[in-house]
């Protein structure tokens, strides 16, 4: 299955956010598409916390805790494509226009 544009440029700017946030010694280049975050990394519950903050600055979005579980911030095409739907979301409603 191809990525598309989008998602490739989704899931771009979250192995960024991934390499800076949580200071891993490796490139964003390094990380695979398909490649599980954990693996990478120790993502310890403090880890989850400073990525999943650092995913919403970049996004503009927020993410709902109930839907947010160690399985779906450690892959990375599923959290590509949960985070593409918050932004679809948050981008067709203004909440704070009056």
């Amino acid at each position: 299955m191809a990525m598309s544009d989008a998602s490739r440029d989704t899931t771009d700017r979250i192995r960024r956010v991934f390499v800076r946030s949580l200071h891993v010694n490796l490139r964003e280049e390094d990380l695979d598409y398909e490649e599980r975050l954990d693996e990478v990394a120790g993502l310890d519950s403090l880890a989850v916390i400073e990525f999943v903050t650092a995913l919403e600055k970049e996004f503009g979005i927020t993410m709902e805790p109930e839907l947010l579980r160690l399985d779906l911030v450690k892959n990375l095409p599923q959290l590509a494509a949960y985070v593409e739907k918050r932004v679809a979301r948050f981008s067709g409603s203004k909440p704070y226009d009056s």
